[in-house]
């Protein structure tokens, strides 16, 4: 019964696990539904997962990353910066101290970047600088080095900052080509302010190309806004305007991307919701099948051991009742016997005090009376009838009554 019991308990415990959902899958639900701009519904599991008190501190320092990133998609600052310090609280409980205060480093650097911040986002680029950018990951160096890009591009560095970008550029096209629009964004800047428009043009077109080829609106859209503020800087209104067209255009696509990705996901999630019910329905139903199981063996195991008890005892009234059967057998023989003759005492070599306790016996005396009459103790009296009993050959004291006179 224990291992029945322990097996229930385990194959529950699998159930609570089975519930338990992964940073994994988390990431893959939240990129599904940031792909159609459904940010509250990613919200919603970052804060049901983290909510979960058997949650790791590793996978809470990812969580909380996750929703500070889509804070800054959605222009909440402030709240995205909170959540990098609950990040920082969860890393530091880890063993990678270095790697999580480099990442908080980077993604509050380019918050400040995003706010125009760029005394703030410049600081801690430096400081990251001079660690080498140590324990931070390629997609962290795209973004450090468009951004590192930028600053010398505003310092009027040219050289250094198109040096940066193609830094930049390699790593997009060989880890991230889906991300490499940004970076050709910023050497349209680049190649606008040092009047090279063949780089400038390839720089767009390429930008464009990325952006397509992933079917990135948001890409697509940023590359054209660019092209469209370098025409106006350069008080060129009918490039300007086209690209402002090209931008109307790809926003009104955009929006009915986003209304269509939304649909879909509604349909994905309502097929998850049917997929959770079935899924629990089975589970409830093996569960309560598990649970009468365990109570249907327990209820079984107590019929086996009332049975059992009821058979012991069966035997034992079986075999009392074949002891008083042989008992009134002895008796009725002993009876009997006596009725045919009596032995004499006389003929048996007894000394004086063992007939004299014989014939107190005969009498009907009790051990404690027979004592008290001869001046003995009870447990001589005892001696003296064991001794007689062995002499005689007999084992009781009817048996002395009824076989023998004195």
């Amino acid at each position: 019964m224990k291992n029945v019991l322990l097996l229930f308990a385990l194959l529950i415990s699998g159930f609570i696990y089975a519930n338990n959902i992964t940073i994994d899958s988390l990431k893959k639900q939240i990129a599904a539904a940031n792909n159609s701009e459904n940010y509250d519904f990613s919200i919603q599991l970052l804060s049901t997962f983290l909510s979960d008190k058997n949650v790791s501190a590793s996978d809470k320092y990812q969580a909380y990353l996750i929703k500070a990133n889509i804070y800054r998609k959605l222009f909440k600052y402030e709240h995205a910066l909170h959540h990098l310090d609950l990040a920082l609280e969860e890393g530091i409980k880890g063993s990678n101290i270095f790697t999580v205060q480099q990442e908080i480093k980077a993604e509050r650097s380019f918050i400040y970047f995003d706010k125009q911040e760029f005394d703030k986002a410049e600081k801690l680029l430096k400081e990251l600088e001079k660690t080498a950018y140590h324990s931070l990951n390629p997609k962290y160096l795209l973004f450090l080095y468009t951004q590192k890009g930028y600053f010398l591009l505003k310092d009027q560095k040219y050289e250094a900052s198109e040096k940066i970008l193609n830094e930049a550029l390699k790593i997009a096209m060989l880890h991230f080509p889906t991300e490499s629009p940004i970076v050709y964004g910023k050497q349209i800047e680049l190649y606008n302010l040092i009047n090279d428009p063949i780089k400038r043009d390839q720089a767009y077109h390429s930008g464009i190309e990325a952006a397509q080829k992933a079917n990135n609106l948001k890409y697509e859209f940023y590359v054209h806004e660019i092209m469209k503020n370098v025409f106006s800087s350069n008080n060129d209104y009918k490039n300007a305007f086209y690209h402002q067209k090209k931008c109307d255009s790809v926003f009104s696509l955009y929006n009915s991307n986003i209304k269509s990705s939304r649909i879909e996901l509604l349909e994905q999630q309502l097929k998850e919701q049917q997929y959770e019910y079935e899924l629990n329905h089975k589970q409830n139903f093996l569960f309560w099948l598990i649970l009468f199981s365990v109570v249907l063996m327990l209820v079984v195991f107590l019929l086996i051991k009332l049975y059992m008890n009821s058979k012991e005892k069966q035997l034992l009234m079986e075999e009392e009742n074949q002891r008083i059967h042989e008992e009134i057998r002895y008796h009725v023989k002993l009876a009997k016997t006596a009725g045919e003759r009596k032995t004499n005492l006389s003929s048996f070599n007894l000394t004086e005090r063992q007939l004299a306790i014989i014939e107190l016996v005969q009498k009907g005396k009790s051990n404690k009376e027979i004592a008290a009459e001869l001046f003995i103790s009870s447990n001589t009296v005892k001696y003296h009838l064991k001794t007689i009993y062995t002499l005689l050959n007999i084992k009781q004291r009817n048996e002395l009554l009824i076989l023998y006179s004195s």
